[in-house]
């Protein structure tokens, strides 16, 4: 008897290039498509206990007030929660520009050590009259920051580990505590650089020992097909779109669940600040007009009673 794998059947239909994919069944939140699959669930985590008309930590790192944010999740399963992009187009920038600037740099671990150990500040070689340092931006792959994540053994070694970035960290915190997991700790960050070609395999995550606390992920640049299923590989997943500035909070039921990125679409990200007088904002805007990056916040370990 065979078995039907509904999961691969999906992640390959997405994936294919000819003829390119029909993206009908993907839920849309920001068109409204297809989201009779999911549920409001804004009351249930936003706690309101005051008339607070504004949150001067929201403020600090870029977001509107959580109060405003839209929060839903799939009506089939429980613990994925999503939010439609929270941020303000000006912290949408900040957070792009330390993508770009500042995470690939040591003491950060990227795809390129292994080849190229000695290269720190990527962003700054992508004008280099020399091609192959121009071209490293390009094969820049990902990051981790915090305990490092080895791809080889799909564990952690608590001797490999860099200072967690403190911004990331409380940006991480404040979101996780406006959804009431008030005791998560970031301890570890993967960063993905897709290209319009990229695609992000299927998998659970189940490196991390903390597995009850939950994996908040932050997309920027193009948008990706995102699948998601249950712990069971073969189930069939469902689709969503994820655009700039969406958040996506795995927990409960869900934190172990497969899933994938099968394709990013090139969809015009214009994220510019209509005050903005940073002059160099063209080259991150350049950048995101072809790509699309992913940070995937972790707890590693238990908190110490």
């Amino acid at each position: 008897m065979n078995i039907r794998d509904y999961f691969k059947e999906d992640f390959k239909y997405y994936k294919k290039k000819n003829p390119p994919p029909c993206f009908d069944q993907v839920i849309d939140f920001d068109s409204k498509r297809n989201t009779d699959v999911a549920v409001c669930v804004k009351e249930q985590y936003l706690k309101v206990t005051s008339n607070e008309t504004a949150c001067s930590t929201c403020e600090k790192f870029g977001l509107l007030n959580h109060l405003t944010w839209n929060l839903y999740s799939l009506k089939n399963l429980n613990g994925l929660i999503y939010i439609q992009n929270p941020f303000t187009t000006s912290g949408q920038q900040n957070w792009i520009k330390k993508c770009l600037e500042q995470y690939p740099r040591k003491p950060a671990l990227t795809n390129l050590d292994l080849h190229y150990p000695n290269i720190d500040d990527i962003w700054s070689l992508k004008n280099s009259s020399d091609p192959e340092k121009k071209d490293y931006l390009q094969k820049l792959c990902w990051a981790t920051l915090g305990y490092h994540h080895n791809w080889d053994t799909k564990i952690y070694n608590s001797n490999c580990q860099s200072v967690f970035p403190h911004c990331l960290e409380e940006l991480s915190k404040h979101i996780a505590h406006c959804l009431g997991f008030v005791t998560f700790k970031p301890e570890a960050a993967i960063i993905n650089y897709y290209s319009s070609k990229s695609s992000l395999s299927i998998h659970s995550d189940h490196s991390e020992e903390e597995i009850n606390a939950p994996i908040i992920s932050f997309s920027f640049g193009q948008t990706g097909v995102f699948l998601i299923g249950t712990e069971n590989k073969l189930d069939k997943p469902s689709a969503i779109f994820l655009r700039s500035g969406d958040v996506i909070i795995m927990s409960g039921s869900c934190r172990l669940s497969y899933h994938a990125v099968p394709c990013i679409i090139t969809e015009n990200v214009n994220i510019r600040y209509c005050d903005d007088e940073n002059n160099d904002w063209s080259e991150f805007q350049s950048y995101i007009s072809k790509a699309r990056m992913n940070i995937s916040v972790r707890q590693v370990y238990a908190n110490k009673s």
